[in-house]
């Protein structure tokens, strides 16, 4: 079976958004987990264990804006549409907090950038090597937890046609709305700390910001409070 063999009867998935969410809630193997991307069990196997991890990748660098370069590592065609289809249904599954900006529809930098405007102090902080950062035992925890609560088996399928060599890869289609689900614990604590010390939170991917339009100084606070 050639690696850029298309793997699917269409590139994207029928269905409703709540058909997909009921389907979701029911997976509990690697089968179903095949039967909800509308990819048979034998050619989700091959792309998963058999066809070489080296060669489902294409990897190649671009240059960053503040310098240097960053690895991009793009799936060949026929895994790219099984993260596709995977990308389809984790949209109707997962329901972004309010301080998220990044990867969400109607939400932007814009956005991002709106929910601090007056404020007195800016804190902004930016988080190293996101997505290589978030590896495959996080994103199969993230599937098993509440309030995904998929079976273990199910779950590890998932977490495996999300990452490469371990973790989410810079370009694929699924990395940024994993990376999403994954930070939910995250935004919550931090939503909450920002609360505690009357500030504002806000998260565009790995651009975490706080600010604060009162004089006091929440923002040292937050600075002091959070870990490392």
């Amino acid at each position: 079976m050639p690696g850029n063999q298309k793997n699917s009867k269409s590139l994207a998935l029928g269905g409703s958004d709540d058909e997909l969410r009921a389907q979701f809630s029911a997976l509990t193997t690697r089968r179903s987990v095949g039967t909800l991307l509308d990819v048979s069990l034998r050619q989700l196997t091959y792309h998963l264990y058999i066809y070489p991890e080296k060669a489902r990748y294409a990897q190649f660098d671009i240059s960053k804006k503040s310098g240097g370069s960053r690895r991009i590592d793009s799936p060949i065609s026929a895994l790219k549409i099984i993260q596709r289809k995977l990308n389809q249904v984790l949209s109707a599954v997962y329901e972004p907090r309010r301080p998220v900006h990044g990867f969400v529809f109607d939400r932007s930098i814009v956005t991002n950038a709106k929910v601090h405007l007056g404020a007195k102090f800016i804190l902004n902080i930016d988080l190293k090597n996101f997505f290589p950062c978030i590896n495959l035992g996080r994103v199969r925890g993230m599937f098993m937890a509440h309030p995904y609560n998929i079976p273990a088996d199910a779950a590890t399928t998932l977490a495996q046609i999300c990452c490469f060599k371990g973790a989410l890869p810079q370009g694929a289609p699924t990395s940024p709305i994993v990376s999403n689900m994954v930070c939910a614990a995250l935004d919550g604590h931090l939503l909450k700390l920002a609360g505690r010390y009357n500030c504002l939170y806000s998260r565009y991917a790995d651009d975490i910001t706080f600010s604060t339009r009162t004089r006091t100084w929440g923002i040292r606070w937050i600075v002091n409070a959070i870990p490392g």
